[in-house]
């Protein structure tokens, strides 16, 4: 696939709604950093896509061309790819996104067949689009059927002036299902696990996706905002601050992040509070657990791994602990997505260690998580790219959306602190819906 460079570059997150309002899918994932890719893709032309019966290729129309049934999900589908990149003609020059691109990403367990609210959305899905986007450094490049850039907004049906909330469960609920889930821990059933909860919003009117992410955008810049349609037409749309991992040529990069704290009103009170994350040993250990996982599925596949000391990544409501992984792979490298086969879940999203934390989850937390703290992100046909970690996000559907934020659960937590924790994460998303009305 030939990529032609743009004179101008459009707007991503307005040509994605008006490519949903015409009809169309929409894969988006943007960040507006000076040197990060960012990727729209309008349409289908091939789907890498989860089944019952093992991961397959389909084209435009649905039909299966090609089949892995081997391997987990992950690994079955780097394989697809592979063999549908060099159909598409292979790894070309240009900019890292450009080229034969696939945009997607997987559940939180890829494989697991959907349930429930999240139909529209395989357990694995990469597209190759009918038209892909590619933004590097303020340059635009576009391959596939150039005509959809024309897309124009189309009518959506009344803006929503009201929202409102509801409870999965009661936080008097989720306080309970803490304080069980720190009593086990203290028993050693498992050193963390991660509880979520969700959030159901209401509106008397649209709440447009394409919207809802310009709204993530603005308010968090330095974000991977993402917006990806289901095939019901619903679409998860988020703002992640985490990269999963991130691969190019030999070197591979991951920043994990756990532990948190608000923002001050302040500089000063930022500090303090940036100061007082740092020195808590309850989120040091809680850190640590995701951190050092990074560092050993690393370093299983690399020559040398360098690991920042942990600091304070700083966003719009609330900071984490952070640590900035990079691997020198080792040769063959493995591609992307058998990068994050063997990282998802990190400690980060399940707890640790990994099976008795799922089943911790499986027992306490009582809803279908989705693609919630699963990844996004894209690759292209060098193996390379990029995952976001699926957090701070919603599912939408015409007037509601299901509202996701987790906490990771220790020992010591403190049922209210976590409760606490979850309402930050979720200013996010209300105030992107808010700001849809």
């Amino acid at each position: 696939m030939t990529s032609i460079a743009l004179a101008h570059s459009p707007d991503l997150v307005a040509l994605a709604g008006a490519a949903r309002d015409a009809g169309y899918s929409a894969m988006l994932i943007e960040r507006p950093m000076p040197d990060a890719v960012s990727v729209l893709g309008i349409g289908r032309a091939w789907d890498i896509i989860a089944s019952p019966d093992g991961t397959v290729l389909e084209d435009a129309h649905g039909t299966v061309v090609d089949r892995e049934s081997s391997g987990s999900p992950l690994t079955a589908a780097a394989r697809l790819w592979v063999r549908l990149a060099a159909r598409l003609g292979g790894a070309q020059g240009g900019p890292a996104g450009s080229g034969a691109i696939a945009i997607g990403g997987f559940a939180f367990d890829p494989s697991a067949p959907p349930a429930p609210p999240w139909d529209g959305f395989p357990a694995v899905l990469f597209r190759v689009p009918e038209l892909t986007l590619t933004r590097v450094r303020g340059r635009s490049w576009a391959s596939g059927n150039l005509d959809l850039l024309e897309l124009e907004p189309g009518f959506r049906g009344p803006r929503a002036r009201t929202l409102t909330l509801a409870e999965s469960r009661s936080k008097d609920q989720f306080c309970q299902s803490v304080a069980v889930a720190a009593r086990r821990l203290g028993t050693g059933e498992a050193e963390k696990v991660v509880l979520a909860r969700e959030l159901v919003a209401s509106a008397d009117g649209v709440l447009a996706a394409a919207t809802v992410v310009a709204s993530l955008r603005a308010a968090h810049p330095s974000c991977f905002s993402y917006l990806i349609s289901g095939a019901d037409g619903t679409a998860l749309v988020g703002a992640s601050p985490e990269l999963l991992v991130r691969r190019s040529g030999l070197l591979a990069t991951s920043q994990p992040m756990a532990g948190s704290a608000a923002r001050g009103p302040s500089d000063e009170d930022d500090e303090v509070l940036a100061q007082q994350l740092l020195g808590s040993p309850k989120d040091a250990s809680e850190h640590a657990l995701t951190s050092n996982h990074v560092l050993r599925v690393l370093s299983a596949a690399a020559v040398s791994v360098s690991a920042s000391p942990a600091e304070v990544a700083r966003f719009a409501d609330i900071q984490h602990l952070a640590t900035t992984i990079t691997a020198h792979l080792r040769e063959p490298a493995p591609s992307l997505l058998e990068l994050a086969d063997r990282l998802h879940p990190t400690p980060a999203v399940n707890g640790f260690p990994a099976a008795a934390a799922r089943r911790m989850i499986d027992e306490i937390e009582p809803f279908e998580r989705g693609w919630y703290a699963g990844a996004v992100g894209w690759m292209d046909a060098r193996g390379d790219g990029e995952l976001a970690v699926a957090l701070r996000c919603g599912l939408l559907w015409e007037d509601a959306a299901r509202l996701y934020a987790g906490v990771g659960v220790m020992p010591n937590s403190d049922p209210e602190q976590e409760l606490a924790e979850t309402e930050l994460k979720f200013r996010a998303l209300i105030g992107a819906l808010s700001g849809a009305r």
